[in-house]
């Protein structure tokens, strides 16, 4: 390479002591005066200077890297031809045009706007449109999933996609060890086994990360078993003892002693079977017997009857469980009739009567005291001729000649406790959009004996469909719409004392968020029939209020089950719920409906029900079971629209009337009720037709996504469904009954028919008006009809005109 540039001898160009740069490799030549006198340039000529033979040689560290490939990773080598072959051309034949054509638009976008006023301002408007259109699209298209694989649609949850996880979350093994651990011990209401297994469930609510769990306790009468003794003098004056223990308890019985006292057998003890024997002369006025009675289904209406006509005392035979005749049925006999709860406690009660004779509508006011088969078979040999088999009903009313010969003595000393704790255990899963509503699933906890079957299968349902529905919040990050309240009841034997105390202490805030309660504690494996296929189906019954009806027959949610539906037949801890108006639905199994042995007896234990959990087609039948609770519990609590179904609740109180009218044509007049019932049927229509266009724009054409206005409108409708059962309550209370408030659905006084066969006698329905016809006082019974007319037209009246939460308080 040439060049012309030559280096300059040691000259000074304003610089002192400037000395040119030379290679490491060459040495710059200068010329230098012996003298320091400063060199006189004009005298210097061309022939004087002697330049370097060649030029210097510069080196600048500039490197090929294409000269040293071979001295680079291959990694290097591929990232060097990827930025060459790839990056390079995309960057110039692609990103630099489409940012240049981007910017072009952008100025003419700019250039037309700024016609129209601030292009700033505008760009940002039309950008806020554009991407509320893509918003819009991206939620309704269901393509939006996170790392929890949202089974949502819209705005609400697809429950199909949750129950199909559910499904495969079922764990068997926690189940059976809850039921092992909570049938280890008896747990009576009040002592130290209840307190170890209230405990146990207390820290599973914990453990599954519920919200406000609370120990709620109340203090209430209760008694325990103590010294317990039966015996009886046979035709020869020989006195004979019967083998008692603490199995031979009623709770809730009266303490008493009786000697030498007259036996008789009154079979079930109906009214119809004591004024038999009252006919006969077998029971005289003014004189003292004990009744020995076989146990009915309604234990406390046997001990008010047997009060009625005088008896001092009930021995009540228990059944056998299958060969084993020596099994007690320790039942308990408070009476709920008049009111359930605390037997002491007066604040139940409206008037200052009431207050003074609360004893009596409470308790028993004679001694009771069951005893097993083998003992019943013992006293009725002696009062009987030949041998007594079967139900031991074999013509009493004409051996009456033999009553006289068989006296008894007995003595009964329970442990009285009139200020004795129960507890109940309360946990919350919060909702997310109306979390001033709630339902409650609930159990009862407590038995005298280990009771596997019941209750203690359904507080393990109960642990089991909690476990569900946590697993479903952590997967699918799913809160229900509503709130929902698990609660596990103490001292149901204690007339329903734990459920009684919990509306005691908290009406006002429990009728104003609760709008219905499934009770589970009559659960048991469904498995009783087969079908035409040779295929096991479960069976189960539902008592519900006709508001729920329709959405317990359908059958969504439990294809594997026959499940029959009808109105609440019986008590329960969910009886002082429905007595004050807030729907309930109590979902059994026929055996622990039915109280079959061994339920009530000391042979219910885990040890007999662990075979029964090995099968595998009973562990299906489990499985099934606990989805299906959990299916029917999302439905009433996550589903937008309130499944409640006005129409069919009209339907349903119509054809009840129409079977009273019938039966007492010309007697009562039912005008008020019907205007009632048609006020209430156009509101239905109105509710239904609401509810088909709801579904129409958010389900048909809208995707799942709801309007916020129509939002607010079905907020409002959903709490207008929530009121009507509370608004079909009478502040007073029914008549004699002041507990049961419920003019529509309660019980009767007496659930007695004309004849013995009662199946089918409809006694939860319009009791006012039944007590009185019972009785016998039809111009009570018209006022009572008067009053179910009344609130009929008032509650619908409200319904219509509401806004704010304006209903009985």
């Amino acid at each position: 390479m040439s060049s012309n540039y030559q280096p300059l001898a040691n000259t000074d160009l304003g610089h002192e002591n400037t000395t040119p740069a030379a290679s490491s490799s060459h040495t710059l030549l200068m010329n230098q005066h012996s003298n320091d006198s400063p060199v006189n340039f004009d005298n210097v000529t061309d022939t004087n200077i002697t330049p370097p033979p060649e030029p210097p040689s510069y080196e600048f560290d500039i490197e090929d890297p294409h000269s040293d490939l071979h001295k680079i990773s291959h990694l290097q080598r591929v990232s060097i031809g990827f930025q060459e072959k790839i990056l390079e051309p995309l960057m110039e034949n692609i990103i630099h045009p489409f940012f240049q054509i981007l910017r072009f638009i952008q100025d003419k976008a700019d250039y037309y706007l700024s016609k129209i006023g601030n292009p700033f301002i505008l760009r940002r408007f039309f950008y806020i449109i554009l991407m509320s259109f893509v918003a819009y699209y991206v939620l309704s298209s269901g393509y939006l999933l996170n790392e929890k694989a949202s089974g949502s649609r819209g705005m609400f949850f697809q429950h199909d996609i949750l129950f199909q996880y559910a499904k495969k979350s079922v764990d068997l093994a926690k189940f059976e060890r809850d039921l092992e651990y909570i049938s280890s011990m008896p747990h009576a209401s009040g002592t130290k086994g209840d307190a170890a297994i209230a405990r146990y469930i207390q820290d599973s609510f914990n453990n599954n990360g519920l919200k406000l769990v609370k120990e709620m306790e109340y203090p209430v009468y209760s008694n325990y078993p103590g010294n317990v003794s039966i015996s009886y003098y046979d035709n020869k004056n020989e006195k004979h003892d019967l083998k008692l223990s603490t199995e031979n308890f009623n709770p809730l019985s009266s303490n008493g002693e009786l000697s030498r006292v007259s036996l008789i057998y009154g079979g079930k003890g109906t009214t119809k079977d004591l004024q038999n024997l009252k006919d006969s002369n077998t029971i005289e006025d003014g004189k003292d017997y004990v009744l020995l009675l076989k146990y009915d289904k309604i234990v406390s209406q046997q001990v008010l009857i047997a009060e009625k006509f005088g008896a001092k005392a009930v021995i009540f035979i228990s059944e056998p469980y299958g060969k084993n005749i020596d099994v007690v049925q320790p039942k308990p006999v408070g009476l709920p009739q008049y009111s359930t709860g605390d037997a002491l406690s007066p604040s139940w009660l409206s008037s200052v009567e009431d207050q003074k004779n609360a004893k009596y509508w409470r308790l028993a006011h004679i001694p009771t005291v069951p005893i097993s088969s083998r003992q019943g078979q013992e006293l009725l040999s002696h009062l009987f001729s030949g041998d007594i088999t079967g139900d031991g009903d074999k013509n009493y009313d004409n051996n009456n000649e033999n009553v006289a010969d068989v006296l008894v003595d007995l003595l009964l000393q329970t442990d009285v406790r009139e200020r004795h704790s129960v507890s109940d255990i309360v946990g919350k899963i919060e909702g997310r959009e109306q979390s001033d509503k709630a339902i409650i699933i609930a159990a009862s906890r407590n038995s005298i004996n280990f009771g596997t079957s019941y209750p203690d299968f359904g507080t393990s349902a109960l642990l089991s469909i909690l476990q569900l529905f946590q697993e479903l919040k952590y997967k699918f990050d799913w809160k229900p719409l509503r709130n929902i309240y698990f609660i596990s009841f103490g001292g149901s034997e204690l007339n329903y004392a734990g459920s009684s105390g919990l509306i005691q202490q908290r009406l006002m805030p429990l009728k104003d968020e609760i709008y219905s309660l499934i009770d589970i504690s009559q659960l048991g494996i469904p498995l009783d029939t087969d079908d035409e296929n040779g295929k096991t189906r479960g069976k189960l019954n539902i008592e519900t209020h006709p508001l729920l009806k329709k959405f317990f027959k359908s059958k969504d949610g439990h294809p594997n089950f026959d499940v029959s539906v009808e109105s609440v037949r019986h008590y329960g801890d969910w009886t002082p719920f429905l007595a004050n108006g807030i729907p309930v639905s109590v979902i059994s199994s026929d055996s622990a409906r039915n109280r079959f042995p061994p339920i009530e007896t000391s042979e219910d234990t885990f040890e007999h029900f662990r075979d029964t959990l090995e099968d595998e087609r009973n562990q299906q039948a489990v499985s099934d079971l606990l989805i299906f609770l959990l299916h029917i519990s999302t439905k009433l609590v996550d589903d937008p629209l309130l499944p409640f179904d006005i129409i069919n609740y009209v339907e349903d109180i119509d054809e009840r009337l129409q079977k009273l009218e019938q039966e007492y044509s010309g007697k009562l007049n039912f005008i008020s009720v019907i205007n009632g019932l048609l006020f209430w049927k156009k509101i239905g229509n109105e509710w239904a037709s609401w509810t088909q266009g709801w579904e129409n724009i958010v389900w048909s054409h809208g995707d799942g996504i709801e309007p916020s206005l129509l939002s607010i409108h079905r907020w409002t409708w959903n709490k207008k469904l929530t009121n009507i059962g509370r608004r079909t309550c009478s502040p007073a209370g029914l008549p004699n009954r002041t507990f049961y408030k419920n003019v529509l659905f309660g019980p009767t006084l007496m659930q007695e028919g004309s004849s013995n066969n009662d199946e089918g006698v409809d006694f939860w329905t319009f009791p006012g008006v039944k007590d009185a016809i019972y009785d016998n006082d039809w111009n009570r019974a018209q006022e009572q009809v008067d009053l179910v007319g009344n609130i009929l037209h008032q509650s619908a009246a409200l319904f219509v005109e509401e806004t704010t939460d304006i209903g009985y308080k």
